[in-house]
């Protein structure tokens, strides 16, 4: 007889899963990204990523789920889609760093529709992201991280779909049976590449909201009656683990099940960057704190860190959009030295045009260093040294950046950083009462309120109705 599939074991287990299995800080970090990805989708509502996601709502709408920053309504996989798609536009949200996906903007999102649709309560809402981040997390951890990359996939838009659809599943209340249906439609429409870092494409943002909408779709189909694959993911022919990676370790799927949460050890970021250059941010800022830096005293960089992260960071410095100018660490470096913070806004427009920041980002060299491509699974560490024009040389390592469980961002970072993002288009009034719903969401009986305020930014949102031209 056949071994069970790991996907049913890890399904029936997502299926059971319920508030109370959840310890005390896997639940106050829960509840935190939930705010924190509401704070990342308003405030990208200005963004040109923003305004075109909410402009293309006009073609599912009509449904009756919140599309945020918007007066009119959708159909529940337009608003995941759109929602999903916005929330990713600043990329600022949530991470997960052995997994290296951002669940929270696959999983929310599909979560939120399919509350809305059958007007699911708070607890019910959270229990959905629980399952739908641990999800998320297995599946993008079991794939061998590094190896699906190499292969040009994006594992937000890949193994989001995942969490995306086991989130909206719970939600709608799938036994084991059609959790799993779930995750076998989730790995048939799963998506997301990397072609866009060439040329800063938008399918960067995208791949949050396709997971998003391959959720709500594979959880409707389910629990419509659809039935999936036997074994969706390990299958010798059209496996996703198969197709998608050439060092999958599939026992990982299920390795510690209902011992070790997963989703715990997911990050909140506090720079508006690609993951692999924020404890190089970190070293950079420590250093300028603790010698008092100013940028003319910097003659170069020498950042040592794991393969991908000079793949996908060290590239020659030349201005481009904000889906390239994101991964950029020299460029990251010099706004750390130069401003000592990072915002969503440096990456675009003036900044880009600083000639103190070109020099400093084409004056970082990236270099692949064994030891930590060897634990970039694990951790991103980030050994920098700043090279100075009086021939000193500076060098601080970072392993854990701000935001990770081994360096957490306190509650009060992360209502300061919701503020901060959303103080230009929300009443502050009404973002106060978005952070008294969501921090004690699971008592909440009623989401509808939630909703109204997400649709209401204080300066005249777009329709999807009449959008701009």
């Amino acid at each position: 007889m056949a071994a069970r599939p790991r996907s049913r074991e890890l399904a029936a287990y997502l299926a059971a899963l319920r508030l109370r299995d959840l310890p005390a800080d896997a639940l106050r970090l829960l509840k935190l990204c939930v705010l924190d990805h509401f704070g990342c989708a308003l405030g990208a509502l200005e963004t040109e990523t923003g305004r075109a996601a909410i402009r293309a709502a006009r073609f599912g709408a009509g449904g009756s789920c919140t599309v945020i920053g918007s007066t009119s309504r959708a159909a529940p996989e337009t608003a995941a889609l759109v929602n999903g798609t916005l929330a990713h536009a600043l990329i600022f949200d949530d991470l997960h760093r052995q997994a290296k996906l951002h669940p929270g903007v696959a999983v929310i999102p599909a979560a939120f529709a399919a509350a809305e649709q059958v007007q699911a309560d708070g607890a019910r809402f959270l229990t959905a992201i629980a399952a739908g981040y641990e999800a998320a997390a297995r599946t993008g951890i079991a794939i061998g991280m590094a190896a699906h990359r190499a292969r040009g996939w994006r594992a937000t838009g890949t193994c989001g779909s995942f969490g995306a659809a086991v989130a909206a599943a719970s939600v709608l209340g799938a036994d084991a049976s059609a959790m799993h249906d779930a995750i076998a439609f989730a790995a048939a429409q799963a998506s997301g590449n990397w072609a866009f870092a060439e040329s800063g494409g938008m399918e960067l943002y995208l791949a949050a909201g396709t997971a998003a909408r391959n959720g709500m779709v594979a959880a409707s189909l389910a629990h419509s009656g659809f039935h999936g694959a036997a074994d969706p993911l390990e299958a010798a022919d059209g496996g996703f683990f198969t197709l998608t990676s050439a060092a999958p370790r599939p026992e990982l799927l299920t390795d510690q099940l209902g011992e070790r949460l997963r989703l715990s050890d997911t990050c909140i970021k506090m720079y508006p960057t690609c993951h692999s250059t924020q404890t190089g941010i970190d070293a950079a800022l420590n250093l300028r704190a603790r010698h008092g830096l100013t940028p003319e005293l910097i003659e170069r960089i020498e950042v040592r860190a794991g393969e991908i992260t000079r793949v996908q960071c060290g590239w020659a410095f030349e201005p481009g959009p904000p889906s390239r100018m994101i991964f950029h660490m020299g460029y990251a470096l010099a706004l750390a030295l130069k401003r000592g913070k990072l915002l969503p806004a440096d990456f675009e427009g003036e900044s880009l045009r600083d000639p103190e920041l070109a020099r400093i980002a084409r004056a970082t060299e990236v270099i692949a260093d064994p030891e930590l491509t060897a634990v970039y699974e694990q951790r991103k560490p980030c050994d920098v040294s700043l090279i100075l024009r009086d021939r000193r040389t500076l060098r601080e390592r970072v392993d854990y950046c701000r935001g990770e469980p081994e360096n957490p961002a306190s509650e009060a970072a992360v209502v300061g950083k919701f503020f901060d993002l959303t103080a230009a288009r929300l009443a502050r009034e009404t973002g106060e009462k978005i952070i008294d719903f969501v921090l004690d969401i699971e008592r909440r009986k009623d989401m509808s309120r939630l909703g109204d305020w997400l649709m209401q930014p204080a300066a005249s949102p777009l329709t999807v109705d009449n959008p701009p031209k």
